[in-house]
């Protein structure tokens, strides 16, 4: 059970972090425990983690704000192990460097600063940034089985859900522009060649036509000339 210390304590720092969020994170407790916070970090642009949203969780000693809390990352990240319990300065881990004017918000600041860099510690990995790249693409539908986020961050499931289907829309849209492109033509290069390959064929068959109707004339006028030649020379010798 919380202390009242620790219960004024932290419920003056959702009040603050719920009017005033760091940036790029979301946090805020369970309802039925104070004590056991669970935050929100989102990748910022242009680094290995664009695009993420991750998961993870704050869990406060009943003599917060004297002693720190212990921290966590839920979803897969290529930085942290997913769960484990990270050895910080403001975790748990190291007490004796802990301050108590420090709040969920610096607490929170301070790991996305540690995310973002290659520093080695306990609870953490290493990995290739496109790895992380990857991690940060899979984070959202990780995110959306697990009940926890479901629950506390219901308009990040929403807003998600929005993004895909803005994403969906421009794919169709693209691909109707790109039909309506190819519809004033009628068709394609290859089915224009084609149509023009079919109609020259058409032409040629035409004036082969043509030329083959006046070579019959001049065979018929050759055979006729010839056949009266033949008739004159047959009346002559009788």
């Amino acid at each position: 059970m919380a202390s009242s210390a620790a219960t004024s304590r932290l419920r003056k720092e959702y009040k603050m972090i719920t009017t005033d969020p760091p940036p790029h994170i979301t946090a805020r407790p369970l309802p039925s425990n104070i004590l056991m916070w669970y935050f929100v970090l989102r990748g910022p642009p242009q680094t290995a983690h664009t695009g993420g949203i991750y998961l993870g969780k704050l869990v406060f000693p009943t003599q917060y704000p004297y002693k720190p809390p212990s921290v966590h990352v839920l979803t897969p990240s290529g930085r942290f192990k997913p769960g484990a319990k990270l050895c910080l300065s403001m975790s748990d881990f190291h007490p004796e460097t802990w301050n108590p004017l420090w709040s969920v918000g610096s607490v929170l600041t301070g790991l996305l600063s540690f995310m973002l860099g290659d520093e080695d510690t306990f609870g953490s990995m290493r990995s290739t940034r496109s790895e992380k790249l990857s991690l940060a693409r899979a984070s959202h539908k990780w995110n959306r089985k697990d009940r926890i986020f479901r629950e506390l961050f219901p308009e990040l499931v929403l807003q998600e859900h929005e993004e895909e289907e803005h994403m969906r829309r421009e794919i169709a849209g693209s691909s109707a522009k790109s039909s309506t492109r190819q519809s004033p033509s009628t068709a394609t290069k290859p089915e224009r060649e084609s149509a023009g390959g079919a109609a020259n064929a058409g032409n040629d068959q035409q004036d082969g036509g043509i030329l083959g109707l006046i070579g019959w004339l001049i065979a018929l006028g050759v055979v006729l000339a010839a056949g009266w030649k033949l008739l004159h020379h047959i009346g002559s010798s009788v």
